[in-house]
């Protein structure tokens, strides 16, 4: 009885490899990663980040979070026909050609209820669930969904803001200024259990636990698509990142809250997935008006010279020097722009020492060593020598 189930889930977990999404997914991050690549280019002369940037992010933390999820989908039952779990599948990769933010669970599995549900309405279904229990289906869908939420605020708040890209924007009154886009996609793999001809016996008599109608289930592991992207202008990334995350978990965990209470009440699956959307669209929002009114960060100091990027693996980088850290001094010389920084640079060609106020607003002293081959100086990206007064731009991802 624990063979069979083993043998299943190793079969499942093969044909993953076999799945158009997980090909899927790697091509469309080259792609994002050519054109990031192209842009910093244009912008600052040198790529920050190589072109396999994004990819490196599509795996390996999501792997824990997908685990996480196959335990609760398996151990509550929460299983969903292959024919719903393909259209999931043409949802996921319509919606990317839209760009990463759309990528939100709360909005593709959102339309995939939606449409799912109208097809049925309307005597159209193109969406096959073999007669099923419809109202036990959707009870599932809306529960995965509020669980993919969660997922997504998760790897939001502890992978969204690494390594995220610096870029030049111009505002409504001519001036240039860097800003910040965290952009990255998530593959999460989840064991879910699928009605099937082939009987799979259960372990315990509570297996599965939300009757879809099905006399025996097999399991196929899903990758689903989670995506991210977001331009930060007035504060640090890393801040306005983690508050997203933190506010797609809340949002998540209402959704699940009501998710399960449609399994008494099946209609409040349809008010799981609207709310799930309503309050992604809302977090969104909060952060387009917040940034709204505030001036940029990364703009000209009255003192010294803001750090906008760091190159990996850079001298700067080894010096432990970070994005929004204030440059005031280089080897004991008052710097206010980029050129005075390089100037005071070249005082020492084998050494350097500045002086560093962090992000914490504490004085700090850096110093290492510099060698004739070290890429692009210190490795360090500054903000363009205009000043900026009021964020007036026009927000475009």
């Amino acid at each position: 009885m624990a063979l069979d189930w083993l043998l299943q889930l190793a079969s499942a977990a093969l044909k993953l490899f076999i799945h158009p999404i997980f090909y899927f997914s790697f091509i469309l991050a080259f792609i994002v990663g050519m054109f990031r690549v192209t842009r910093e280019r244009k912008d600052f002369s040198t790529r920050i980040y190589d072109i396999y940037q994004e990819i490196r992010f599509i795996l390996p933390s999501s792997l824990a979070i997908g685990t996480v999820l196959s335990v609760i989908t398996i151990a509550a039952g929460l299983a969903l026909p292959s024919g719903l779990l393909n259209f999931i599948a043409a949802v996921l990769i319509i919606f990317s050609i839209g760009g990463f933010f759309l990528l939100s669970p709360a909005w593709t599995m959102g339309a995939a209820y939606g449409i799912f549900v109208l097809s049925d309405w309307f005597d159209y279904p193109f969406i096959p669930y073999d007669n099923l229990n419809l109202n036990a289906i959707l009870s599932v869908l809306s529960i995965v969904t509020a669980l993919l939420v969660i997922a997504e605020g998760v790897l939001i708040r502890k992978r969204g803001h690494q390594g995220t890209s610096p870029r030049i924007e111009t505002s409504k009154r001519g001036l240039k200024t860097a800003v910040h886009l965290a952009r990255r996609l998530w593959l999460v793999p989840v064991f879910l259990p699928v009605p099937s001809s082939r009987p799979l016996t259960s372990f315990a008599d509570w297996w599965p636990v939300i009757d879809t109608g099905a006399v025996s289930y097999s399991f196929v592991l899903f990758p689903f698509l989670i995506g991210f992207s977001m331009t930060v202008r007035s504060t640090l990334p890393s801040l306005a990142v983690k508050s997203t995350g933190k506010s797609v978990i809340i949002a998540g965990v209402f959704t699940l809250f009501i998710a399960i209470l449609s399994y008494w009440i099946w209609q409040l699956s349809a008010v799981a997935v609207l709310f799930a959307a309503l309050a992604r669209l809302a977090i969104m929002l909060r952060h387009y008006n917040y940034e709204k009114h505030r001036s940029y960060f990364f703009t000209k100091q009255s003192k010294g010279i803001i750090i906008a990027g760091v190159l990996p693996a850079s001298p700067a980088r080894k010096m432990g020097l970070d994005i929004g850290e204030i440059v005031t001094k280089v080897n004991d010389v008052q710097v206010s722009s980029e050129p005075e920084f390089y100037k005071a640079l070249q005082k020492n060609a084998a050494y350097c020492k500045l002086e560093v106020i962090g992000t914490n607003d504490q004085l700090r002293f850096v110093q290492g060593s510099i060698y004739a081959n070290d890429h692009h100086e210190l490795g360090l990206i500054f903000a363009p020598e205009e000043k900026e007064y009021m964020d007036d731009s026009i927000f475009t991802d």
